[in-house]
This record gives structure tokens, C-alpha cells and sequence, in this order.
């Protein structure tokens, strides 16, 4: 399905029934990540999975801010009509989510983020120096926009009010104890340490996060 989504077409992918879930892909990457998960997840839930702008099917360039992304976000929700949704976020997809949870404390009902971090201290050296670094000088307009304005202040984290479990794995490029600082910050944040898990391999087209997911939402 498609919808104008401010000034492009954005594709979404919408399965099952029950209170609506929103699904929210990392950078470099579209909705196919979750295409192990949604059959599952539609037996308890309306599915509802976006591409971002200039991802996957969708229409446009690939947002120059993450504010963008979050306008794009909001305006989606608005459109399909799921203000109060339970909403999961990988990567960039997570901080998008956490950025619009402390603008807007209703519009989500519960959120789920996984392998996030909300400023440079939150990076291994080893990535930063190698994929991160590589990708700005070959002028990739994501990784710009990450290693640029990957940030959520102290009280914009505070402003978090909803219930929100945040997910890292143990072998992450994204420090254990950088997500652990700011999930307890968060009035209501819950840590989950996947072990043994590097940073895509329990969250892109796996089903490693499905019964998490499953007992959360609930």
C-alpha cells in the first residue's frame, strides 16, 4: 500500500489484526528486515511496516535530518490513523522513534528499540574509525546524518514517558553500557542485553526478538 506522506509516496506493508504495532527499519536498510517476523506478530497484531523516504519501495531521497524522518513518522500515523500504537525500532528507525516518543508523549502506547545510541559516546571506536567513517567520505547521506546528529539530550530522554525496553546485543558496535545509561533514564525503560548477538544478527530477518516482542506488547 502507499500514502502521501509530506510531499512523497512512502510504501507500507499492513497484516493481521488487533491493536495496531508499527515497524521501523534501521539506515541502509527497508521494511524486508522484519519479513521473518510480521506472519507471527499479525496473529496478535495490526502490522504496520513502513519504508522510510528514499528506502525500499518508497518514493523521494533519503532525509537529510532525522527530524524529517520524524515528521514523516508522525504524519504516516496521522494518515492510517494508529495514534497509540506499539511501535518497534531498529537502528536509526529506534532513535526516529524515541526522538517523535519525547515530542509527542501519546502517540505511542509502548515502544521496543534495539541497537540504538543517543550520542557519539554510545559508539566502539573500531566502527566508528572503519564503516562509519568510510561511508561519510564517500559522502553516504545516511551515515552523515548518523554520525552528525545522533543525539537525544538528557531531559529529551526524561520526556520519555511511556513504557520503553531497550535492546542491545552483547557483541554490539553500540556499547552495553551506553544503552544501559540511558534506558535508566527513561521513567519507564527496561534494558535487554541479547547475548552473544552482534548488531544485526538478532533484529534483520531473524526471529530472535519475536517472543520479546510477543510478551511486551502485550
Amino acid at each position: 500500500m502507499r500514502v502521501q506522506v509530506n510531499g512523497n509516496e512512502l510504501y507500507y506493508s499492513k497484516l493481521g489484526r488487533g491493536e495496531p504495532l508499527l515497524l521501523l527499519h534501521g539506515h541502509h536498510l527497508d521494511g524486508g528486515m522484519f519479513d521473518q517476523i510480521i506472519a507471527p506478530l499479525a496473529l496478535y497484531y495490526t502490522v504496520y511496516v513502513l519504508d522510510m523516504r528514499g528506502h525500499g519501495l518508497s518514493q523521494g531521497e533519503v532525509a537529510q535530518h532525522y527530524q524529517s524522518e520524524v515528521n514523516d513518522v508522525a504524519s504516516f500515523i496521522r494518515k492510517v490513523n494508529i495514534r497509540g500504537c506499539y511501535c518497534f525500532g531498529f537502528d536509526a528507525g529506534g532513535l526516529v522513534a524515541m526522538m517523535l516518543a519525547s515530542q509527542d508523549q501519546a502517540i505511542f502506547k509502548k515502544l521496543m528499540v534495539a541497537g540504538v545510541f543517543v550520542n557519539g559516546n554510545g559508539i566502539r571506536p573500531y566502527h566508528y574509525l572503519t564503516e562509519g567513517c568510510l561511508r561519510f567520505l564517500q559522502l553516504n547521506r545516511e551515515s552523515r546524518v548518523e554520525l552528525t546528529e545522533s543525539y537525544l539530550s538528557v531531559d529529551s530522554l526524561k520526556a520519555i514517558k511511556i513504557p520503553t525496553y531497550c535492546v542491545v546485543g552483547e557483541k554490539d558496535w553500540v556499547k552495553v553500557e551506553h544503552v544501559r545509561w540511558y534506558s535508566q533514564l527513561i521513567p519507564q525503560g527496561q534494558l535487554m542485553i541479547m547475548p552473544r548477538q552482534k548488531h544485526n544478527s538478532y533484529a534483520v530477518k531473524s526471529f530472535k526478538l519475536l517472543d520479546l516482542m510477543e510478551t511486551f506488547f502485550k
